[in-house]
């Protein structure tokens, strides 16, 4: 990607505070988060993960006719999985450890708020901020190991479940490659005094100024795809 600061790779990068692309996910987290003071934010560099990404999306887009369906969501585990999951991505009998409600998958919610309750007792937390591919979704249910079939005699599946059809707020993914966990939000939970930063910023953090869209280099890259 543009953004990435490729002297540090793989690697874990603090973002400038005030900068466009910190202040972006702070307000992403603070939407829901805003009780809390966010110490600082890191952007995870892991080509082999982000490779690994944008090979899936490739496939999802040629499967629903361009349309990947990325989603901007969040996860919150304890800070002793965090490394591991910034080397290998995330592996659902972990993150399952919590409950299997819509299936035995990784788990993404919509609020900061809803992940904020899996990150630990400690008051130092620390939740991803991911980029997910959903693809087309269906409700979930805890006896699925995979998302459900649309159409049993071609063999096609549905790409990831939820909680509710109409209006997701939660999102399980089934196969890990679909996400690529990019931010690492560090903050104190139970702080009186949150954290409010200016929103005037550097305009070269590659990042669309309406919404966290795939930077332009992974759509020229797809034609590198085999």
């Amino acid at each position: 990607p543009l953004h990435w600061d490729m002297r540090d790779m793989p690697e874990m990068v603090r973002l400038a505070e005030f900068s466009d692309e910190f202040v972006r996910i702070f307000q992403l987290f603070n939407k829901t988060m805003s009780n809390v003071k966010v110490n600082y934010i890191e952007r995870v560099q892991n080509q082999v993960l982000w490779e690994k990404t944008l090979f899936r999306q490739g496939d999802l887009m040629r499967k629903t006719n361009g349309k990947a369906n990325e989603q901007m969501l969040f996860h919150g585990t304890d800070s002793k999985h965090t490394e591991a999951i910034c080397q290998q991505n995330f592996d659902w009998r972990i993150c399952g450890t919590h409950g299997t409600t819509y299936g035995k998958g990784s788990y993404f919610a919509r609020d900061a708020q809803y992940s904020h309750k899996f990150t630990g007792t400690s008051g130092f937390r620390a939740m991803f901020v991911c980029r997910v591919l959903v693809g087309d979704y269906t409700n979930g249910h805890s006896r699925y190991l995979r998302p459900p079939a649309k159409d049993e005699a071609k063999n096609i599946f549905y790409d990831s479940c939820v909680d509710n059809v109409d209006s997701p707020s939660i999102f399980v993914i089934f196969e890990k490659h679909q996400v690529y966990p990019e931010y690492l939000i560090h903050y104190e939970s139970g702080s009186l005094d949150a954290v409010h930063y200016r929103t005037k910023a550097s305009p070269s953090s590659g990042l669309s100024k309406d919404r966290l869209s795939l930077p332009q280099s992974w759509h020229q890259s797809k034609s590198n795809l085999p």
